[in-house]
């Protein structure tokens, strides 16, 4: 298929760096997707980016639709005159991040710029280190994180002073500020003004300058977020435990959720219970997933599908009916041992109504896949999605729903 030559192939080792094979290149067009060329928010053309975010929230569906908007959010700030302050967690950054280095034009302009950088994101140390001593050869306060605490968050703050008051912008995202993983990875990045948000977002900031562990979860309240370590697992088995009562009471009740990998144990459990009690469970799991479904007695309200397509599904989506009214969150937080005792992670919760049906329309479309999707049965086995007279191959199904918005 590839006219390799005896000469150009060797034997491989046990371990192999799988991520090569995203720069692998490919000439046939047999080989290749059809071209989907990058959805642009028409409502981001003019004007300024920072005023159209203090009018709405705005929310950006990476890589169906373009990430230039998420740099425009920091190029924007790195020359706004009222802008005094930036912060942002950086875990994976592109090797030639535009991101960088718009923060560090921030800083060259005199703008206070406070970045925490993760050294310890796999694969990715030296690359962090670069950037991190770059950044600090131009003022940008760099925080480094603490060696028993990966911070895996992915938010930004900016400061702008308007007069007297300062107003806040940011953005919450459930992938890493990487413009070059985005081109592939699906994710979703809110820009929002929302202050009761941001204003945690500021207290999470202090809170990881001190550089120590969580010690005492009522050290710092989150009532919006929800953080790793603080109170994002409790708020997951509450929410769980509502949608139990009402399935009790024979009300509406309903669980859906979307993430890269599910393996931590009490979560697992309380998800047992709720199928238990009738709660119907749909769960979106792409790579590890320690939880049996369709198991009678213990799992028969749970279904578990997978989907490997042209994109890598990345983004974590987190939606519980709440009687019809649904509470909708994304985040950064899979459910594994790691993110939820051993890391900083925030998900954070949808108020915009228009962008709350946007997800539930896109987590819809997931869940009717018959191309792509498999299902996991009781046995932990593969079986191919193959339901209805209807195809739905979702990433397809999703660019179509996005473009016919635009």
């Amino acid at each position: 298929m590839f006219n390799l030559k005896k000469a150009n192939r060797i034997e491989g080792g046990r371990y192999h760096n799988l991520k090569d094979f995203m720069g692998f290149p490919v000439s046939s067009p047999k080989l290749s997707n059809p071209n989907w060329p990058k959805l642009c928010n028409t409502d981001l053309i003019d004007g300024s980016l920072t005023g159209a975010i203090y009018k709405n929230d705005i929310i950006v569906h990476t890589p169906y639709q373009s990430y230039d908007s998420v740099l425009r959010f920091f190029n924007e700030a790195a020359i706004d005159a009222e802008v005094r302050e930036i912060y942002v967690t950086l875990y994976r950054v592109a090797s030639d991040s535009k991101i960088v280095n718009a923060l560090i034009s921030a800083a060259k302009n005199g703008k206070k710029v406070t970045v925490l950088v993760e050294l310890k994101a796999r694969f990715d140390e030296a690359n962090n280190i670069k950037w991190a001593k770059k950044m600090k050869d131009v003022g940008v306060d760099i925080i480094y994180s603490v060696t028993a605490l990966k911070v895996h968050a992915k938010v930004a703050l900016v400061k702008r002073q308007i007069g007297n008051r300062m107003r806040y912008v940011g953005l919450f995202a459930t992938g890493n500020f990487n413009e070059s993983t985005a081109a592939f990875y699906t994710d979703h990045i809110l820009m929002t003004a929302n202050k009761e948000m941001l204003r945690e977002v500021e207290l999470l900031f202090i809170f990881l300058a001190k550089r120590v562990k969580p010690t005492a979860p009522d050290q710092v309240k989150f009532n919006h977020l929800l953080v790793a370590q603080f109170n994002l697992q409790e708020v997951f088995l509450n929410l769980i435990d509502r949608e139990i009562e009402h399935a009790k009471r024979g009300k509406p009740s309903g669980i859906t959720i979307k993430m890269n990998n599910l393996e931590e144990k009490v979560l697992i459990n309380k998800l047992y219970e709720a199928s238990q009690a009738g709660v119907k469970i749909d769960m979106i799991v792409r790579s590890i997933c320690r939880l049996i479904p369709g198991v009678v007695g213990m799992s028969e309200n749970i279904k578990v599908t997978r989907i490997v397509d042209r994109y890598l599904e990345h983004g974590r989506v987190f939606i519980f009916n709440n009687l019809g009214k649904y509470d909708v969150y994304l985040g950064s937080a899979d459910w594994m041992n790691r993110n939820i005792y051993r890391r900083i992670e925030v998900c954070f919760p949808i108020y915009n109504e228009q962008i709350k049906q946007e997800i539930l329309d896109i987590i819809e479309i997931q869940k009717q896949d018959n191309v792509q999707a498999v299902c996991i049965d009781e046995n932990m086995d593969n079986i191919p999605v193959r339901t209805g007279e209807v195809l739905v191959s979702s990433q397809h199904d999703i660019y179509q729903l996005l473009k016919s918005k635009k």
